[in-house]
């Protein structure tokens, strides 16, 4: 197959002396963004973009990817040993991480989350080789209804799967909602919950939002 072909052919450049030497400079790099609360994979590589210009265009792109890949793991290590997520996507390592390195158990939920990164990364890339263009074509099936039952289904799997009471949930997910509708809507440009102050056009800034959530608290106990 030609997906099988063109993806050891990927392994094999990716695998060259070089190229593995910019991976474990773009790693490194990635976790010491990652670990740094606010600054985020994305925001890192367009920091350390103008380090690429002069090098060979395929090293700068594996190079740029670590950093972000390294940036997903680092966004752990904060979550894991202080409770507080150095990236949004982190926050879920702090429901487990946390509790075990206050059992001393530290070191391996660490190698859990640079292993499952890893993993997943690898597993991912794979995958997504062979059914881009069928998950292509199916996305572009998606309208308001799909939509709306997928955004359904995350609230009630919100509900059924919390180990607090429902209306406790409830409350808290309406709650996310009240905050999330602050700013400007996407669709009539019409402002919501503004009250004139011009740095909530915006709304809240999600990244903000949980470090203030998870850290505040975590500095307050």
């Amino acid at each position: 197959m030609e997906e099988i072909s063109n993806l050891m052919h990927g392994f094999s450049v990716a695998l060259t002396l070089p190229n593995i030497v910019y991976m474990l400079v773009g790693i490194t790099l990635g976790v010491l963004i990652g670990v740094l609360p606010g600054l985020g994979g994305a925001n890192g590589i367009a920091i350390l973009l103008p380090l690429t210009f002069t090098m060979n265009p395929t090293s700068a792109i594996i190079m740029l990817s670590c950093i972000y890949w390294g940036a997903l793991f680092g966004g752990a290590i904060t979550s894991i040993l202080f409770n507080i997520p150095g990236e949004p996507w982190s926050v879920a390592t702090t429901f487990d991480g946390y509790p075990m390195a206050q059992q001393g158990k530290a070191a391996q939920a660490l190698t859990a989350a640079f292993t499952s990164s890893f993993v997943g990364a690898l597993f991912a890339v794979v995958l997504i080789t062979f059914l881009a263009p069928l998950l292509a074509r199916f996305a572009l099936k998606f309208g308001p209804a799909e939509f709306f039952a997928v955004q359904l289904l995350t609230f009630c799997s919100f509900v059924g799967m919390s180990k607090e009471p429902p209306a406790k949930v409830i409350a808290a997910m309406m709650l996310g909602f009240a905050l999330a509708a602050v700013g400007m809507d996407t669709v009539t440009g019409q402002l919501r919950m503004t009250y004139g102050v011009t740095d909530l056009l915006k709304g809240f800034d999600f990244l903000i939002a949980v470090i203030g959530l998870f850290g505040i608290g975590e500095i307050l106990l």
